[in-house]
């Protein structure tokens, strides 16, 4: 394969109300598309989206790698083989880990043009027996708890059967009124996420999993600070439903010890997969197939991302060991203007069906 035209542009993407987390509120998301073209006229899509919050690079910096890595790709020849990819991109001395977001970009497009080269799906390069469609979460924005039952009806109204919550940031009181709230609007059978985003103590964690855990909640993302996996390892052994690692997986090099601390244990019983923190869709599917074979398991969501990452995302989430735990990548309708109205990858009935053409399946 041979790369005979690159193109980069920047995206913007504004929220319909600001995303209020426990580390910080978001306006708005900003990145570059990046498109490949190779010698049969084939068009890849990448996206990168920047979020050094949660691991990443910053903008600036992201721009300036993937100007590098696009100026590469134009002097040499990539073998059609999937296990080449990595390669492409890796600035010497770095590693993807070092500009994660400018390294998902171009290793997406690459992936997109040799699905099509392949005339798979994108999901079906990765796994030959991936799954059709990916089940997704809703993410619940309002604040107040009466706002939150209302949109948590709607959710499930939509055919969503897991929702998503933030706390922690808030006394824990006004985080349990918000749970209560939720629980209460939509009964026992819906699957509630709480994500902590790392907001809490190793003290205030067990103290708030124990309160919240008389609403059933599925699994609760991140509830300390990324940089304890002791902590988080001693939380799961006395938590009383699962915990999942979120920014604690902020690179490949962390992978062993998310597996195993020092303690022995794993960190957590779920691990929350980002490929734009990752550096691709490749590292994360290497790291989900290694926590299955010890009875752990994955799912995938966006950083907040365009479609494009969102159509990758969706492809990797397929194409993972299990699908049992819903993806989050039901985010399109945050933003004020969506992608086209008529992409595949806008959840129905609390689904994603992936489309069955070659590559992405995203028109250019």
């Amino acid at each position: 394969m041979r790369i005979i035209e690159t193109r980069l542009a920047p995206s913007r993407l504004e929220f319909v109300r600001p995303l209020k987390t426990a580390r910080a509120t978001y306006a708005a998301r900003e990145g570059f598309l990046v498109r490949l073209v190779d010698e049969e006229g084939r068009v890849g899509q990448g996206e990168a989206m920047p979020l050094p919050e949660f691991g990443t690079e910053s903008l600036d910096t992201c721009e300036r790698v993937l100007r590098g890595h696009l100026a590469r790709l134009g002097e040499q020849l990539i073998a059609d083989r999937l296990e080449a990819i990595p390669e492409v991109f890796t600035e010497p001395g770095t590693g993807s880990s070092w500009a994660p977001a400018a390294a998902h970009a171009v290793e997406l497009a690459l992936l997109d043009l040799l699905a099509q080269r392949r005339k798979v799906p994108l999901s079906q390069l990765l796994e030959p027996n991936a799954r059709s469609e990916v089940r997704v979460n809703a993410l619940l924005t309002a604040e107040k708890p009466e706002a939150l039952a209302e949109e948590a009806r709607q959710a499930v109204a939509e055919g969503f059967q897991t929702l998503k919550l933030k706390v922690a940031g808030r006394r824990l009181a006004e985080d349990e009124a918000r749970v209560r709230a939720v629980r209460e609007a939509v009964g026992s059978q819906v699957n509630l996420r709480l994500d902590a985003n790392g907001g809490w103590s190793e003290g205030e964690a067990a103290q708030a999993l124990d309160r919240l855990s008389a609403y059933r909640p599925e699994l609760c993302e991140q509830p300390i600070p990324a940089n304890e996996l002791q902590g988080l390892g001693r939380l799961q052994q006395q938590a009383p439903f699962p915990l999942a690692a979120d920014e604690a997986i902020a690179s490949p090099e962390l992978f062993p010890l998310l597996l195993k601390t020092a303690s022995g244990v794993p960190a957590a019983r779920v691990f929350v997969l980002k490929p734009m923190v990752l550096g691709g869709l490749l590292p994360a599917l290497r790291f989900a197939q290694q926590a299955a074979q010890l009875g752990l398991e994955s799912f995938v969501t966006s950083s907040l991302d365009g479609v494009v990452s969102r159509a990758g995302a969706s492809h990797l989430a397929a194409a993972l060991p299990s699908g049992r735990l819903a993806s989050g990548l039901g985010v399109g309708r945050l933003f004020v203007r969506e992608e086209p109205p008529e992409h595949p990858f806008r959840p129905v009935q609390g689904c994603i069906r992936l489309p069955e053409t070659p590559g992405l399946g995203l028109s250019t």
